[in-house]
């Protein structure tokens, strides 16, 4: 929601679409799978990367 009210929407866009692939990757793998053979780094990785996002764009 803080998205759709920001002064830059638009700086949002890369984020959404890091947890937008984790969600696709969880649905691929199967959410009640996640901790087999290593689909939890498919899933992870997407969000470790928004934190990334954040922490070198502290303006958001």
């Amino acid at each position: 929601m803080e998205a759709m009210n920001a002064k830059a929407p638009g700086l949002y866009l890369v984020p959404i679409e890091f947890v937008d692939e984790a969600e696709r990757q969880a649905d691929h793998f199967g959410r009640d799978n996640l901790g087999a053979k290593g689909n939890h780094s498919a899933v992870s990785y997407p969000l470790q990367r928004v934190v990334t996002w954040f922490g070198a764009h502290p303006e958001a």
